[in-house]
């Protein structure tokens, strides 16, 4: 396509209204929009409801954060002193585990058949051994598994009983000791001997003889805030670091899990935390109990003093707030309602302020004003007889202006544009709290919108670009073959590669491609090729002529564009219009890489071009059941 592609090439002279983008082009940007559909009119309108507005989001904001940090600190803090718990408590399995090691060591030791005689020396090998082990060993006892007798002990007392006499507490250890010579057994629960509580262990010595020894159990946890007790399977305690606790244990969950699985686990009750800790080389759980408020008392030191903190920050605020919404938000509203005095026709207002910041010279900008617009009444009532006497000859003046009303209303839309395009300057250099100017530039901006509805009026209603009501259901491809066959083709192509049903004015639509397929006609010549066919979203109007030139492409739509003599400069505009007024978007692709591509979309969803491009149909689902 040459340069110079008429944008105003079509059939029939047409007058057309302005372009509608004219209008757009004046809108405020979107973050303004959003503001004006997110905030309530009676909150825009006035500053003191802005202001409080904004504390309260402020107020909001420090009460989550002070919340959510309250929060975190809280979980933290108590994860950390669950994790010194757990820590604790295996600590202390890991001690009993050692523990029990070194005294199976010491009775394997012992009972070791190599160095355990027979006869006379064995009391005094009994007698040896104990002393070798220290306070650890309470007695050394050697009993035949056959006769179920103490044959020798360190304790004279025991020499000759029978074991369910004197050792009800080492039947069980020596019964599991079986036929293993290096096996050393133990009682699972501790029991008393005097003032001390000990465990009996087991160890073969020969296949009817054993050894028993009966070693102190004083487990040494010292930490008062965490209490540890050892527990059988069966949730019996062993043994426990505070007497009047021999009760069994409450078999939770997490002490059914630790038992079978032999894994650490931690539950919270009420007031309590309790980890249960399998002892290595026992069938024991070590459970460890510390109360909430020991615990968690730092979480919640700390939590008090963030909470104090936030109430602090919210006090401050509110207090600042308060100083600076009496400063700013009070005299501005005395201000206005002064300013309504004046406006209302009194000049007598006091206007007077002793304040030197920028409220006082408001006062003092609006007292200068009162002054100017009361020598501006004086020379009024001076022009109102001049006025009067004019007052003929004006209507005279109206009754000729409304004659030429129709010519001169196409014309007044170039200093309309101009004035909208000020008001939008203005309106972006005023800020929030300037609500009285934006409100004049509102009143404007209104004045502006009835000029240009009454110039509407006046024009010949030839416009296509009133909106879309009613619409009907048509093929692409059926509209595009009948706008090709209205218009004088000169023998060039038409190919159309898609087609799909869209709704809207058929009418409309015939115009618009009749307008596109003669631009091209027009600019290539009648060999051109022109195509039709689907985007994601809408069609496309393409020829394969030398395309747009750059330079062009941002004028392509406007109203009065064109190269040629001829050319209207109208006909793409219309072709915007109407596909503006249905709700659509054009544009021209220039990155297409062949001629000149006219790109329609939001025509569609691409849902629905998806359904309609689908293969499967009720024909088909019934050809597959047959």
């Amino acid at each position: 396509m040459p340069s110079g592609r008429d944008s105003g090439s079509s059939g029939s002279p047409t007058s057309g209204s302005p372009d509608t983008s004219d209008r757009n082009s004046g809108s405020p940007p979107l973050y303004r929009q959003v503001y004006r559909w997110v905030t309530p009119g009676f909150i825009r309108r006035r500053l003191g409801m802005k202001f409080l507005v904004s504390l309260l989001l402020v107020v909001v904001l420090i009460s989550s954060i002070g919340l959510a940090t309250y929060v975190e600190i809280q979980g933290t803090i108590q994860e950390e002193a669950t994790a010194e718990l757990e820590t604790t408590a295996e600590l202390r399995a890991q001690s009993v585990s050692q523990w029990v090691a070194g005294t199976r060591a010491q009775t394997s030791l012992i009972a070791d058949p190599k160095r355990a005689p027979n006869g006379t020396e064995l009391d005094a090998y009994l007698s040896a051994a104990k002393a070798g082990g220290g306070d650890a060993i309470i007695d050394i006892h050697y009993a035949d598994t056959d006769t179920s007798t103490v044959i020798a002990s360190t304790n004279d007392a025991y020499d000759g009983r029978e074991l369910t006499a004197v050792g009800t507490h080492w039947i069980d250890p020596l019964a599991r000791l079986g036929d293993d010579p290096d096996a050393v057994t133990f009682s699972n629960r501790s029991y008393a001997v005097g003032d001390d509580r000990a465990i009996a262990l087991a160890g073969r010595t020969t296949e009817s003889s054993a050894v028993v020894v009966v070693s102190r159990f004083v487990p040494t946890f010292e930490d008062n805030d965490i209490r540890t007790t050892l527990a059988t399977t069966d949730g019996s305690r062993v043994v426990a670091t505070d007497s009047g606790r021999d009760s069994a244990l409450e078999r939770t969950d997490a002490f059914a899990t630790t038992v079978e699985k032999r894994v650490t686990r931690t539950v919270e009750t009420d007031g309590e935390v309790r980890t249960y800790v399998p002892v290595e080389g026992t069938d024991w759980i070590a459970v460890s109990t510390a109360s909430k408020e020991d615990l968690y008392s730092v979480s919640a030191t700390v939590g008090r003093n963030v909470l104090f903190l936030a109430l602090t920050a919210l006090v401050s605020l509110v207090a600042v707030g308060v100083v600076l919404g009496r400063s700013t938000v009070v005299p501005l509203v005395q201000l206005k309602q002064r300013v309504r005095e004046i406006e209302s026709g009194s000049l007598d207002v006091d206007l007077e302020t002793t304040r030197e910041d920028e409220i006082g010279r408001l006062f003092d900008a609006f007292e200068n004003m009162r002054d100017a617009l009361e020598g501006q009444f004086q020379q009024a009532r001076q022009a109102k007889h001049e006025a009067e006497s004019s007052r003929q000859e004006m209507k005279r003046q109206n009754r000729r202006l409304d004659q030429f009303a129709s010519t001169l209303s196409h014309d007044l839309r170039n200093p309309l544009a101009v004035a909208r395009g000020h008001v939008e300057l203005l309106r972006t250099k005023l800020d929030d709290s300037q609500g009285e100017l934006l409100e004049h530039v509102e009143k404007i901006d209104g004045a502006h919108d009835r000029i240009d509805s009454i110039i509407n009026d006046v024009l010949t209603l030839t416009r296509k670009g009133e909106s879309v009501e009613e619409t009907e259901r048509f093929e692409l491809e059926d509209a595009a073959r009948e706008a090709w066959s209205n218009i004088d083709n000169k023998g060039a192509t038409l190919r159309v590669e898609d087609s799909i049903a869209i709704d809207g004015d058929r009418n409309r639509l015939l115009r618009a491609l009749e307008n596109l397929f003669r631009n091209s006609i027009d600019h290539v010549g009648p060999e051109v090729t022109v195509t039709v066919g689907l985007t994601e979203d809408g069609f496309y109007v393409e020829d394969d002529g030398p395309g747009i030139p750059d330079e062009e492409m941002d004028a392509i739509f406007e109203y009065g564009h064109t190269n040629s003599e001829d050319g209207t400069g109208i006909g793409l505009s219309i072709v915007k219009t109407i596909a503006e007024a249905h709700g659509w978007s054009v544009w021209v692709d220039g990155t297409s890489g062949r001629g000149a591509r006219f790109v329609f979309s939001d025509v569609f969803a691409t849902e629905e071009r998806l359904f309609e491009e689908s293969a499967f149909t009720w024909e088909h689902a019934r050809a597959d059941d047959d």
